[in-house]
């Protein structure tokens, strides 16, 4: 079959995303790739065929995906990546190349819009950078070269054509050529649900600690984020003017993923789901006046909730909230510019418990300024909080972010970016001797942590059914790994 377009997003490995050794498909943490999956529904939306390839379930064979490419026979790959896969997109983009020489090959994706201005310099297997939010530069880029009926070759070298469109880089005469950026989309209601038809939805099931009940549909209802944590990359790619869609079009994509797939929970990946306090009332208002079954769990920050506010969401189907604590020293947080207080935290935990919502917490090891006795405050601090799961990542100065600009003041940074993980120790402060004692503080927060006996108690009182001794069990093995 002869095909527009395909949408290849390339992944890190489970083992490689959570730090675990023993982490396998059966145990969860594949996420469908929504940025592809909205892009692909746009292009449908507009009248092109669309495929797309997720290495992450499909598995990294390039043989395979070869084969595949040669029965789908499409004019035009995008390719999508973040950082710790790019070393992957770049090997399948240089087979492809290879074997595929008139297919337009385009990057896109997170990594591309952090390394846009050079990239292509250094990858001349990509004929093509798209930068920034993906659907409108996508359907332009793709209808220019459709409809004046280019071949690669003449497309690429077409740079009267090229030169207008927002958001892509491309080459002039052995230049690299930037263009302007797209202007923010506004009006998110606008763009269509993702192509979960495009999608085995059966395959991506999340970890054992953010559900309850299968099948789970993960949406992200907001693009930017206000806020400037200097680790958070996520400002170079969609500013910090926070855009939404309306509550009623979140419902109305829910009731989509249940026609489709029979979902039953939302895994909401907004940045901070409770930022906009009239928003999220609206959203569990609508939950309880339509008697919407449906169980959720979002992210976002500890000053951003309130008591009564979390009491309506715990009501509204809410049963689990990530919380990034970071650390248990202000001035670490402050290093960092997290924006909150110790006490801050204190709150949320307790308001949330109050409420009888799940609490999933995140804290940062090996931080710029930090030594192994600061780390061991925040272990301790995290004992204190008695979260019903906790993660300890380190340290990561991702490019484009403030804490990679200035990780030399701070300490030694790796350049190798398939490390880097939240598990690997890439950046290793000057308060740790070298990367193994960063290590070995990972190690001894998990143990400390998960190892309490009061801690197990907890567990066990809480199951209530199979699906929780299942996910459990499950739990227990990822935990091992470390």
């Amino acid at each position: 079959m002869d095909i527009d377009v395909l949408l290849i997003h390339t992944h890190v490995t489970l083992n490689e995303r959570y730090g675990s050794k023993k982490m396998k498909e059966a145990i969860g943490g594949n996420l469908p790739p929504l940025g592809v999956a909205h892009i692909a529904s746009y292009l449908k939306q507009n009248g092109f065929q669309v495929k797309i390839i997720d290495t992450s379930v499909a598995g990294f064979d390039i043989n395979n995906i070869v084969k595949e490419i040669a029965c789908l026979k499409p004019r035009f790959i995008g390719l999508s990546s973040i950082t710790a896969a790019f070393h992957r997109a770049l090997k399948l983009a240089e087979t492809i190349k290879n074997v595929f020489p008139d297919i337009l090959l385009a990057i896109g994706g997170h990594h591309a819009t952090i390394m846009k201005n050079n990239l292509l310099a250094d990858y001349p297997c990509f004929d093509i950078l798209a930068y920034g939010e993906g659907e409108y530069t996508a359907l332009e880029l793709i209808s220019k070269f459709k409809d004046h009926s280019y071949d690669t070759q003449s497309f690429i070298k077409d740079t009267d054509c090229l030169g207008v469109l927002k958001g892509i880089v491309y080459r002039r005469k052995g230049e690299i050529i930037v263009n302007s950026p797209r202007e923010p989309i506004v009006d998110l209601d606008n763009l269509p649900d993702p192509s979960w038809e495009l999608l085995d939805m059966q395959k991506y099931i999340p970890l054992p600690n953010c559900y309850l009940r299968k099948p789970v549909v993960n949406m992200v209802t907001a693009r930017g984020c206000p806020f400037s944590c200097s680790f958070c990359s996520n400002n170079s790619v969609f500013g910090r003017h926070i855009r939404r869609m309306s509550p009623e079009r979140v419902i109305s994509a829910f009731e989509h993923a249940q026609r489709i797939f029979k979902a039953k929970e939302i895994y909401f990946f907004d940045d901070t789901m409770t930022v906009d306090k009239a928003w999220i009332e609206k959203l569990c208002n609508i939950i309880l006046d339509k008697k919407i079954d449906v169980t959720w769990t979002c992210v976002t920050r500890v000053d951003a909730v309130s008591r009564e506010l979390l009491k309506l969401m715990k009501k509204a189907g809410c049963w689990n909230i990530f919380y990034g604590f970071e650390s248990a020293e202000q001035d670490l947080l402050d290093n960092i510019n997290k924006g909150i207080t110790i006490e801050q935290s204190r709150q949320a935990v307790k308001w949330t418990k109050e409420a009888g919502i799940e609490i999933r917490a995140s804290f940062m090891l090996a931080l710029p300024g930090e030594t192994p006795e600061l780390a061991r405050k925040t272990i301790d601090f995290a004992i204190e909080l008695d979260p019903d799961y906790a993660q300890f990542c380190i340290t990561t100065p991702y490019p484009g972010t403030k804490l990679f600009a200035e990780a030399d003041r701070f300490g030694f940074l790796s350049k190798d970016f398939s490390q880097y993980s939240i598990w690997n120790p890439v950046f290793v402060p000057l308060g740790y001797e070298d990367k193994d004692e960063v290590f070995k503080m990972e190690k001894e927060a998990m143990r400390r942590f998960y190892l309490r006996p009061k801690y197990i108690i907890k567990r066990l009182m809480r199951i209530r059914s199979f699906e929780d001794i299942k996910r459990n069990y499950k739990g227990l093995k990822m935990l091992s790994g470390f």
